[in-house]
């Protein structure tokens, strides 16, 4: 059978056999109309007066978006929202746009003109957040039950007194879902926070997966901190697999975004009767897949379909190469999967984007990865992984050797829109 898994801009078609099983999020139209229906969210919120009652001429408006690694609707959301404070009086001097990137690398003015619009980016002042520089941020909370330290945040955020938080939710590797308080931690939250909440501990807790919120520790901290930070209004969307909004969800942060949440649930979880020997998937293409870094997504959502043992072949196109720095460079910096665990379980290992390294190595723990990418032969092997330079080909000559070792056929899983259809073996959601 074809498969045409979502990679790039453009997707690869490849052939599996015949047996191979499918799973794709549930079939969810587009809105008819998503900047009507965007205006009629802002308008009639969520457990929330509307935006325009909640802002007024003396106002001073923070207004947080995603980056361009995440496919929101950016520039059709940000004119709305814009129209709306402005129609209440707001001077634009008083409205500050945040990119909220987290600990992600700052967007080029050209990429900031693609996510909002060049109108938007020449008539108002954006700010990319660095969550690496401490005069950049704002004393907001100690930790609870904490003498010292405590949660910093934007500047720019924190000095505003209308706090607007805009984003899309989906299934998160680790944070249960997308949106809602991630928007505000890790969005605009200092690199300390950051690696605190994406520790060693609870990366590594059962619950800390796609598709949980209750018993999530990370979940449940990005959701603390942004309701203490007293967010004005979410503005979050649903989308399908093509990327179109199926769902605009406008209001009081918890509220709106639980449900989106259920929203999500009906899109993306789907039940597979057991594991299988080998899973085929991708990172849902551009620009979830522009690096490595961000198609860990890809290794893990497929790592919940695979047996211990089996093999995953993950399309991910990584036209932007590995990801930051930091991430490079701890993931080389040992020889294996099991010697970076080793490093990763030292006392002293509080490292940027050691979070993404576990989360890769942990798959490797349980499944062979081959990759396909852009990525040349040298940099996928000392990324740990298996290269693959033809999908259909790897995969008939990993099922032939199963079949002739074990005597059985070689069960086969497509994931063609990879986290996007999260799966469910009977039994529950945990690692």
């Amino acid at each position: 059978m074809k498969v045409h898994l979502s990679y790039g801009s453009d997707g690869l078609d490849v052939e599996l056999p015949d047996h191979a099983d499918v799973i794709e999020p549930v079939e969810t139209p587009a809105l008819a109309d998503a900047r009507a229906a965007l205006r009629e969210a802002i308008a009639r919120p969520i457990q929330s007066r509307p935006l325009a009652e909640l802002v007024g001429p003396d106002d001073h408006v923070a207004i947080v978006f995603s980056d361009i690694t995440r496919p929101v609707p950016n520039a059709m959301i940000a004119p709305e929202l814009l129209r709306v404070i402005e129609g209440a009086g707001v001077p634009r001097d008083q409205i500050t746009l945040i990119i909220g990137g987290g600990l992600h690398r700052a967007m080029t003015p050209e990429e900031q003109e693609t996510l909002l619009g060049a109108e938007i980016v020449r008539s108002y002042r954006v700010v990319m957040h660095d969550a690496r520089d401490p005069d950049g941020v704002v004393f907001l909370e100690r930790y609870p039950g904490e003498r010292r330290g405590g949660i910093y945040l934007n500047a720019h955020y924190m000095r505003a007194n209308v706090r607007v938080v805009t984003g899309f939710v989906e299934p998160h590797l680790f944070a249960g879902y997308s949106g809602g308080g991630k928007g505000v931690f890790p969005g605009v939250a200092a690199a300390h926070n950051i690696m605190r909440n994406h520790g060693v501990a609870n990366i590594a807790h059962p619950h800390s997966t796609y598709a949980v919120a209750e018993g999530n520790p990370i979940f449940e901290e990005m959701r603390r901190v942004a309701v203490a930070s007293d967010v004005t209004m979410l503005c979050n969307v649903t989308l399908n697999a093509a990327k179109a909004v199926t769902g605009v969800f406008c209001g009081e942060l918890v509220a709106a975004h639980d449900a989106a949440i259920a929203k999500v649930n009906s899109q993306a979880r789907r039940r597979i009767p057991h594991e299988y020997d080998i899973v085929v998937g991708s990172n849902g293409g551009y620009p979830a897949d522009l690096n490595l870094y961000q198609s860990v997504k890809g290794m893990v959502s497929a790592a919940r379909a695979v047996r211990r043992g089996g093999a995953i072949m993950l399309a991910a196109e990584c036209r932007e190469g590995v990801g930051g720095a930091e991430f490079a460079e701890l993931l080389t910096s040992r020889e294996g999967p099991g010697a970076l665990m080793e490093r990763l379980l030292e006392p002293d290992c509080d490292l940027i984007d050691q979070w993404q390294v576990q989360e890769q190595v942990m798959v490797q723990e349980k499944a062979d990865l081959h990759l396909y990418s852009a990525l040349d032969e040298a940099t996928v092997r000392t990324s740990h992984l298996r290269l693959c330079i033809d999908i259909s080909a790897t995969v008939a000559s990993l099922a032939a050797a199963h079949e002739e070792e074990r005597g059985e056929r070689t069960s086969i899983l497509a994931m063609p829109y990879g986290f996007q259809a999260i799966p469910v073996v009977d039994g529950g959601l945990g690692k």
